[in-house]
């Protein structure tokens, strides 16, 4: 049928990949999504997904897809940093690609060839599940001007995407940058890390901080904070914040910080992590 495919180059961009689901939305057949496949229209990827074959697979072709279909999916961290230009010693191009998920992600999505690394936990008070059904987006060529995914704290688009792909703000980064360090993460990456983000927004950190869920999270942020001495840190509003009480093991067999309570390297103090 001409007009499907005629009605499907309009609605898929070359280099978006899409799970079978969304072509059968569109009355593609599995038949006809054959045919697509044998004439080298259409690609058949691992996991599942289709796409328009257009040379190498781009990370954020694949979160563009998922988060215009409903998905609270985004990138956070250190790929969230390197895209704002805030993490300038680390190349996206050999790091996995740091991706934050409240539950399991989609098997066409996590069977991409691309290096995921998921982050499956909720470290902010905000929807685990899309607060509601919402149809599949009849065209992935025009950007959903509010995708659920925008309805989390502290996102936004980077510029200079190829894809216009929602992701952490600085500031949510730093807090997912420190929830990492309660799972192995580097001291050192973290320290270097902080020591550059020298134009957080104090009103968006206090956001976060009563939005935050981890207490330990809570106090390894401030401490990173303080220890890099920006500025803006003097300007956020503590008051409300819940830090908790007690002291709170992070490194065993750490040196105590006295003012956050919580366990850090002993070799902090001379950079050595």
């Amino acid at each position: 049928m001409p007009e499907l495919l005629h009605g499907l180059r309009d609605a898929l961009p070359e280099g978006v990949p899409v799970p079978a689901a969304w072509l059968r939305s569109r009355g593609i057949s599995r038949s006809l999504t054959a045919r697509y496949l044998k004439s080298g229209w259409l690609e058949r990827l691992p996991g599942g997904a289709y796409w328009r074959p257009n040379g190498e697979l781009d990370w954020t072709a694949a979160l563009y897809s998922a988060q215009h279909l409903g998905h609270l999916v985004h990138a956070g961290e250190l790929t969230a940093l390197s895209s704002h230009g805030l993490a300038h010693y680390q190349s996206l191009q050999h790091q996995a690609i740091q991706v934050y998920l409240p539950g399991r992600p989609p098997g066409w999505l996590a069977g991409l060839p691309v290096r995921w690394q998921w982050h499956h936990g909720r470290l902010f008070a905000e929807p685990s599940q899309p607060p509601q059904s919402r149809p599949a987006p009849h065209s992935l060529r025009t950007p959903d001007p509010y995708p659920l995914v925008a309805s989390l704290l502290g996102l936004e688009v980077a510029p200079g995407l190829s894809y216009p792909v929602y992701l952490s703000t600085p500031e949510r980064a730093a807090f997912e940058l420190a929830a990492g360090l309660t799972t192995g993460g580097s001291w050192d990456t973290a320290y270097e890390t902080f020591s550059g983000l020298t134009m957080l927004r104090p009103d968006l950190v206090r956001t976060l901080l009563l939005a935050c869920r981890k207490i330990v999270v809570k106090r390894l942020f401030l401490h990173l904070a303080a220890r890099s001495g920006h500025a803006w840190l003097n300007h956020v509003d503590l008051s409300g914040v819940d830090l908790g009480q007690g002291d709170r093991q992070v490194v065993v067999g750490g040196q105590l910080d006295p003012v956050y309570r919580i366990t850090v390297p002993r070799g902090e103090d001379y950079g050595q992590f």
